[in-house]
């Protein structure tokens, strides 16, 4: 009887242990969305405007510009978040850690020299060129750098958490209060040097900190496609956006994705992108993301945007370039270009390696759903609802 329930105990402990692990980044939430204490439920709650003033500035050194939940605090629950990197001629943003999610770097100007070290101490560089992707592995150690002597250069990153955490390695080392003698034998030093690494980054170091509803975790650094023993570097780099630099608009609304089917190292990394283009006067007809929440970066132009939450209220917003807006998970939205002399840009980015689309006018009127079931659905006749599915065709 003992032996029958300590089995029993330990199956149960083995279920939760393995649903724990399949849980990769933050708690799911029960709602459409948290509402911060004494915030008023509009659509300016979904709307970030702090990365306007990015566009024209000037920098001296690196500079991150966080949209996290504590920037944003609507994101507490969402999964997702993004950071502007800012990179002077020269610049580097020292090595470091995100511990709670992966980093897709996208480059929207100059180049970068980028790396991460994965936990054989195997070290992946890369040089990043404008419409370029790289994915950093989640809690791997990573650095990006400028080296063009002419150029600056400006990276949007994506990050599957609305709180990735940023573990700086040289400020957690030596600027905080681990013993110098344990640093001295930890890098096999002394602590005279040990004292002047301190001394030299006390005058120097800049510090910030960027700061489960996403996909299943895994148990390495990457997932290595199926049949090749080993990767290079450029299996974390994805560069099919470059053919969109300089390119002219779409005559239609077009999506570029850079998720897990086009960049297959983003399995198990709980992170992905699309490219919005809209044409003056198109939209991104309604429809739903199953698997995530979706953070729209406005990059130029402006846009109408808006979502239903479950209780069919519909929050719009208008976006000026610099602005920033987060569809919940699952809900249905859209976006609108009503300028009619001015083409939209945004970039997208999500909580997900594969956040799924399902367009709603085609999951209803492009299917096998019997016309009878959808006339009595949306209380017209079967007329009426043929008619809408020749225009859809």
């Amino acid at each position: 009887m003992v032996s029958f329930l300590l089995k029993c105990v330990l199956v149960v402990v083995a279920i939760f242990s393995i649903s724990s692990m399949a849980q990769a980044s933050d708690p799911d939430i029960l709602s459409d969305f948290i509402v911060p204490v004494g915030s008023a439920i509009d659509g300016n709650l979904f709307t970030f405007n702090g990365t306007r003033a990015i566009f024209g500035s000037v920098i001296q050194k690196f500079s991150v510009t966080k949209v996290g939940k504590t920037e944003f605090p609507v994101l507490d629950g969402q999964s997702v978040s993004l950071a502007v990197l800012q990179f002077p001629i020269g610049s580097v943003n020292l090595p470091h850690t995100h511990p709670r999610a992966a980093e897709l770097l996208f480059v929207i100007e100059g180049s970068l020299e980028v790396g991460f070290v994965d936990t054989t101490n195997k070290l992946y560089t890369q040089t990043l060129q404008v419409g370029d992707l790289f994915v950093f592995p989640k809690g791997l150690v990573h650095y990006q750098y400028n080296s063009n002597r002419n150029e600056l250069a400006t990276a949007v990153s994506g990050f599957g958490s609305a709180n990735a955490g940023t573990v700086s390695l040289p400020t957690t080392l030596f600027a905080t209060g681990i013993d110098d003698q344990i640093l001295a034998k930890s890098f096999k030093s002394d602590i005279a040097t040990i004292q002047k690494i301190k001394a030299a980054l006390a005058t120097s170091l800049v510090i910030f900190q960027m700061a489960s509803a996403g996909d299943p975790d895994i148990l390495t650094d990457f997932v290595m496609p199926l049949g090749v023993p080993s990767v290079d570097a450029s299996y974390f780099t994805f560069s099919g956006l470059r053919d969109l630099v300089g390119a002219p608009p779409p005559e239609k609304f077009k999506v570029t994705k850079a998720a897990m089917t086009e960049f297959p190292a983003l399995n198990g990394q709980s992170v992905s992108y699309a490219i919005l283009q809209y044409p003056t006067g198109s939209v991104n007809p309604v429809h739903t993301h199953p698997r995530s929440a979706e953070l729209l970066f406005l990059m130029s132009g402006t846009l109408e945007v808006g979502f239903i939450d479950t209780t069919n209220k519909i929050f719009t917003q208008t976006l000026q370039t610099g602005d920033v807006f987060v569809f919940p998970k699952g809900l249905v939205h859209y976006q609108y270009n009503a300028d009619a002399e001015n083409c939209a840009l945004g970039i997208s980015a999500f909580g997900s390696a594969n956040a799924g689309t399902v367009s709603v006018p085609n999951s209803v009127f492009n299917t096998s759903i019997p016309d009878n079931i959808l006339a009595k659905s949306f209380k017209t006749d079967i007329i009426t609802i043929q008619k809408i599915k020749a225009g859809l065709a």
